[in-house]
């Protein structure tokens, strides 16, 4: 069972999240949660501000993040034990102050004391939340993520050794478990062969609870947010979108990709490896059924979902000669890589490239890479959308449709992704909100209805 910064959002939020767990305690649970929510952000912001020698900026990010951890406090009602909890959180928050000086006398963050502070989110909400389980009367016990997640030393972005992980678990985990305890540990978290604190990266919290139920070879891995699950669009966009009952994990995968905020892209991997079922679940209505993910949709033959993203930018790369070159294409995707543009979509010719992206890109730095023979063009207030499911890998009428519809917005580009469950435009951000919402109707409430 994951929980998510805003499930634990604050003492009334942790306190709703014991009695979840209580309920659930019969089917031996391990429980992961992120930092509270915004704190992984303070603290990122802590480190620009400690690298840049700014204490102005510094100060009040520290006192933020120690003034919500205080407030938290009050879901345990116990005072002896409010009391001893504050202590272990003042002398986190010392710990972390000094790991911040020594960035600021150092005048740079590395990456390793980077991830040295960040784990500060998880370490804290962990303890607090495993003290106001034990408060409630529930037999838990706090687990260092960095015992049992193991991972190599690619400091921001690592990456789990699912051998060891599992290894950890029967050593460390399973007789927990067995004596009817319930762990908690903290996601996003773990450590190199070395012991240096690393972390998994930003989501990295279902991918530790992916993780570590692979380690345990769980019946299920539980992700509990604020939303009953995923959803056929973004109810925002679209007040007419549902909770989904179950999608593939294929479906998932490129749902997180290309919008939905539920779920990290990377997160369900393992349970993909291991075909574990992953069901998303909503914190604040526990009784909600949520969205099962699952390896195969059924055979679903109509789409999913439709997912979007805003924020986007093309950027199209032409070879002055115009003619196929043998490398053309590998060099372009080779110097976008140099320059941090990662794209979110791709298409090519011999001839020609045009890149969707989320990222900054300099088209003068970009030409240069293609000798003078590369003409670079970006054009900003691009948006994503995105129509998901199964179906698409299968149904050719199904794709026409889906591309006839994207084509009465006018896109710039238009494209059926490579894991042949979803088909993608991109389009002015003004005619985001109305593609979706046509979209949606053809596909969903019309079948609905």
């Amino acid at each position: 069972m994951k929980f998510g910064g805003s499930s634990v959002a604050g003492a009334e939020r942790i306190a709703n999240v014991a009695g979840v767990v209580a309920d659930r305690a019969a089917d031996r649970p391990l429980v992961v949660v992120s930092a509270l929510s915004g704190v992984t952000d303070l603290l990122a912001r802590a480190v620009e501000a400690a690298a840049a020698g700014d204490l102005d900026r510094l100060e009040p990010l520290v006192a933020e993040t120690e003034r919500t951890h205080r407030w938290a406090l009050a879901a345990l009602t116990d005072a002896r034990r409010r009391h001893h909890v504050g202590l272990e959180v003042e002398r986190l928050l010392e710990d972390l102050r000094g790991r911040l000086r020594s960035i600021r006398v150092l005048g740079e963050a590395t990456p390793r004391a980077a991830d040295a502070v960040l784990a500060f989110g998880e370490d804290l909400s962990s303890r607090i939340v495993a003290e106001a389980f034990i408060d409630r009367g529930l037999r838990a016990r706090w687990i260092d993520p960095r015992t049992v997640v193991r991972t190599n030393d690619a400091f921001g972005s690592a990456e789990a050794d699912e051998d060891a992980v599992r290894a950890a678990c029967d050593r460390v985990l399973r007789p927990i478990l067995d004596q009817g305890l319930v762990p908690v540990t903290g996601g996003f978290v773990g450590a190199t062969s070395a012991g240096d604190t690393a972390t998994l990266g930003r989501g990295g919290s279902d991918t530790s609870a992916t993780v570590l139920g692979l380690g345990l070879n769980a019946e299920e891995i539980q992700i509990w947010t604020d939303v009953d699950g995923l959803m056929t669009a973004d109810p925002r966009l679209v007040p007419q979108a549902r909770t989904l009952d179950s999608v593939s994990f294929a479906e998932a995968a490129d749902l997180a990709f290309y919008g939905a905020k539920v779920l990290h892209p990377s997160a369900i991997a393992p349970a993909v490896r291991r075909h574990i079922p992953v069901r998303v679940l909503n914190s604040l209505r526990p009784a909600a059924t949520g969205t099962r993910i699952v390896a195969d949709a059924d055979g679903r033959s109509s789409p999913a979902a439709v997912a979007s993203r805003d924020g986007i930018r093309l950027v199209r790369i032409t070879n002055r000669r115009m003619r196929m070159e043998h490398g053309f294409v590998p060099s372009v995707l080779l110097a976008c890589a140099r320059d941090a543009v990662e794209p979110d979509l791709v298409v090519s010719s011999g001839v020609g490239v045009t890149i969707a992206t989320r990222h900054p890109c300099d088209p003068r730095a970009l030409a240069s890479a293609g000798g003078g023979e590369w003409q670079v063009d970006v054009q900003d207030g691009r948006a994503l959308v995105c129509v998901v499911g199964s179906g698409l890998s299968t149904a050719a009428r199904l794709r026409g449709q889906v591309v006839g519809c994207f084509a009465e917005w006018e896109p710039d580009v238009v494209a059926v992704g490579a894991s042949g469950t979803s088909a993608a435009a991109v389009l002015p951000v003004d005619r985001l909100e109305g593609a979706l919402r046509a979209l949606h109707e053809r596909f969903f409430e019309a079948r609905v209805g």
